[in-house]
């Protein structure tokens, strides 16, 4: 399929590259200083923009993602488009992952992160109204969210380095009940280097492997 488009207004209006295979995931633009997440904008245009590039061909897709989180749904709606798509896709992280864009990076193929990029993962907030059943029915279904997201960073985690140095025989439970006690403390920070350590990416963009941008195309 051949498409006649004008790379510089589809990268700035709806972030992304047809010809170089690449997508720019970050917020909208606002009239405020508050930076709105992860949301319904976001995730729609992502999943558009992914499916287009998957029908065209199988080659591998680039991702750069700029996030500071956001509403579980819309992540998942990312999440889940990512992890079906039968092109290559590797997520590039710059700024940070934090909060819903760590769990989004871990759909990806290949996981990257800029030199000064940071990873963070913490319980999300929550707040529900209503009467009292409805309020008790979606703190349930809260809780199965909780324990999903878990499994996706205990998933990555099982067989890091980290993990490794600290379990002898190391198992999916384990890794989860490790998790709760870190996010009991609160929001846990990594950097980059530290991220790949405990399995939550795959490479530092300044490595030896991956020195450029470029070099992750290869």
């Amino acid at each position: 399929m051949t498409l006649n488009v004008d790379p510089i207004s589809d990268i700035n209006s709806y972030g992304i590259d047809f010809r170089n295979r690449e997508i720019y995931l970050h917020s909208y633009i606002t009239n405020t200083d508050e930076d709105p997440g992860v949301d319904y904008r976001m995730a729609s245009t992502f999943y558009k923009n992914i499916r287009l590039l998957d029908s065209q061909n199988k080659k591998p897709i680039l991702i750069h993602m700029h996030s500071i989180g956001g509403q579980w749904a819309d992540g998942m709606a990312i999440f889940d488009a990512i992890s079906i798509c039968q092109s290559f896709v590797t997520v590039l992280v710059y700024g940070q992952a934090e909060s819903m864009s760590s769990i989004i990076l871990q759909a990806a193929d290949r996981r990257v992160m800029m030199p000064n990029a940071y990873f963070m993962c913490h319980y999300g907030s929550s707040g529900h109204e209503g009467n009292y059943v409805d309020v008790q029915k979606a703190a349930s279904f809260e809780k199965r969210e909780t324990d999903g997201m878990l499994d996706i960073y205990a998933e990555h985690m099982l067989e890091s380095d980290y993990i490794k140095e600290k379990y002898t025989h190391p198992t999916h439970e384990k890794v989860k009940n490790l998790l709760k006690r870190k996010f009991k403390d609160g929001d846990w920070y990594l950097n980059a280097e530290e991220t790949v350590h405990h399995g939550l990416a795959d490479h530092v963009i300044n490595s030896e492997r991956y020195p450029t941008i470029d070099s992750l195309k290869q």
